[in-house]
């Protein structure tokens, strides 16, 4: 290098090794926060705690979910679809509802989540109430909780 160049480089170098070395600590605030208890652990068999439980969160985690016995899915492939349905490259629908401890579905708590068509989630909507569900478990202890059926075909669109 020649020496006009060595002097700004050199003064380059030492000012970024002083900014560097002048740097204050981070002065680390603690603030006490609550934590909030978790639950235990229900016992098999306490269908009290469970159903409690459940009633208070439709979407706890349960140990089996609620499975429909018959696919509600099978009268998305019936002739009466609309032509819109039936040319599209991709449809999907997604809904949710609460299943009760019987097996049966809470219409009221009905809701789509997404839908490619209006038919699709309408012709849902109308077979759920007569789909019957094994019932979602929680230590053993049928429980209500939120359901999502989920359907769709063709290939989704980039």
């Amino acid at each position: 290098m020649m020496p006009a160049v060595r002097v700004p480089v050199l003064l380059l170098i030492v000012v970024s090794i002083g900014a560097c070395a002048h740097n204050p600590e981070p002065q680390l605030v603690e603030t006490p926060v609550r934590v909030a208890p978790l639950d235990a652990a229900i016992a098999p068999g306490d269908c009290a705690e469970a159903l409690r439980r459940a009633r208070a969160h439709p979407d706890l985690a349960v140990d089996r979910v609620a499975t429909p016995r018959t696919n509600p899915g099978r009268v998305l492939r019936d002739r009466s679809m609309p032509s819109a349905v039936a040319r599209a490259r991709y449809n999907a629908v997604s809904v949710t509802v609460l299943v009760d401890t019987t097996g049966h579905t809470d219409m009221s708590t009905f809701r789509v989540l997404k839908t490619t068509h209006p038919w699709l989630a309408s012709r849902l909507k109308g077979v759920l109430p007569k789909t019957v569900f094994d019932p979602a478990l929680l230590a053993g202890c049928r429980v209500p909780r939120m359901w999502v059926g989920e359907y769709s075909s063709g290939t989704p669109p980039k």
